[in-house]
C-alpha cells in the first residue's frame, strides 16, 4: 500500500463513492405520497472501507458515546406517545490528520434506534475529513415513490459525483478542486478546464489582459494628458469653493449650496 502525504490523502478522501454504492432515501413527500423529494447517502460500510483502503484497518480509529433522554412526548402516526430519544457522539482518528467528532440522533422507539443514531455521527465526523462531504452539494430531486416511500426509479447522479469525473476537476457550481486535486486537474487539456468550469490557464489570461489594454495605454480610453488636465481642473474648483466660503461665511456659503 502506497502511503499518501496529507494533501494527497484529504484529496482522496473528498472524492465520491462509486456510483453503484449510492443509495437513495425519501425525506419529504407529497400530500398523495406518489412523489417525494430524496437524498443520495452510502452506507456506513462504505465509509470504512475507503478508510481501510486509504490508511489500512490499523491507520484509523472511532470510539462512540452515548446519552439518553427519557420521557419525551412526541406524536407518531396521529397518537401522542412517551418515548426517549438516543443521543450518539462518535469521534474519527486518522493518523497524521487529526480527530473530528460528529453527533446523530434517533427516537428511541423507532426500529434500529442505536444503529441509525452511530451511522449518522460516524458519517458526520468522517465529512470533517471530507468523506462524503459531497452529498451535501447535491441538490435533492423530487421523483416518483412507492408505497413504503422509495424511489421508483433511482436519480441520475450529477456529473461531477461521479469519481472519475471529479479526479479530472468537475465540481458543483460554485466550487472549484483545491490542493492536490487541483494539482491533478490541471495536468488535463485546457479545453476540460473550461468545460468544469475551473479557473483559465495563465495564458488566457495573459492574452485577455493585453486584449485590455495592458500594453501601457488605460483600458477606458482616456489618454494621460486628459487626464492631468482633468485633475488640475478639479484642484481649481475646490480652491474657488474654499474662496467662496471665506467671502460669504459658513452660514450663508451652506444654504446657496442647499438652494
Amino acid at each position: 500500500m502506497k502511503k499518501l502525504n496529507q494533501e494527497e490523502l484529504l484529496a482522496e478522501l473528498e472524492v465520491p463513492f462509486p456510483v453503484d454504492q449510492v443509495l437513495w432515501r425519501a425525506t419529504n413527500t407529497a400530500n398523495n405520497r406518489t412523489r417525494g423529494q430524496v437524498v443520495a447517502y452510502a452506507d456506513p460500510r462504505a465509509y470504512t472501507d475507503r478508510l481501510n483502503a486509504l490508511v489500512s484497518p490499523q491507520g484509523w480509529t472511532r470510539n462512540y458515546e452515548t446519552v439518553t433522554m427519557n420521557n419525551i412526548t412526541r406524536t407518531k402516526r396521529n397518537a401522542e406517545i412517551v418515548t426517549g430519544k438516543i443521543l450518539v457522539t462518535c469521534k474519527v482518528t486518522i493518523d497524521g490528520l487529526g480527530t473530528h467528532a460528529g453527533t446523530g440522533e434517533e427516537w428511541a422507539d423507532e426500529d434500529n434506534a442505536m444503529t441509525s443514531a452511530e451511522a449518522q455521527a460516524f458519517k458526520r465526523a468522517c465529512s470533517c475529513f471530507g468523506l462524503g462531504r459531497y452529498f451535501y452539494d447535491f441538490d435533492a430531486p423530487w421523483v416518483d415513490i412507492d408505497d413504503k416511500g422509495r424511489p421508483k426509479k433511482a436519480p441520475s447522479v450529477a456529473p461531477w459525483m461521479v469519481p472519475d469525473n471529479w479526479r479530472k476537476g468537475q465540481r458543483p457550481s460554485g466550487k472549484a478542486p483545491t490542493g492536490a486535486q487541483q494539482t491533478g486537474a490541471l495536468s488535463g487539456t485546457a479545453a476540460s478546464t473550461a468545460r468544469n468550469g475551473n479557473s483559465a490557464p495563465p495564458s488566457a489570461t495573459s492574452n485577455k489582459s493585453r486584449q485590455n489594454g495592458s500594453n501601457g495605454s488605460p483600458k477606458n480610453g482616456v489618454k494621460p494628458e486628459a487626464a492631468a488636465e482633468q485633475s488640475q481642473s478639479g484642484s481649481e474648483l475646490d480652491q474657488r469653493i474654499a474662496t467662496l466660503q471665506e467671502t460669504v461665511g459658513i452660514k450663508l456659503y451652506c444654504w446657496v449650496l442647499r438652494e
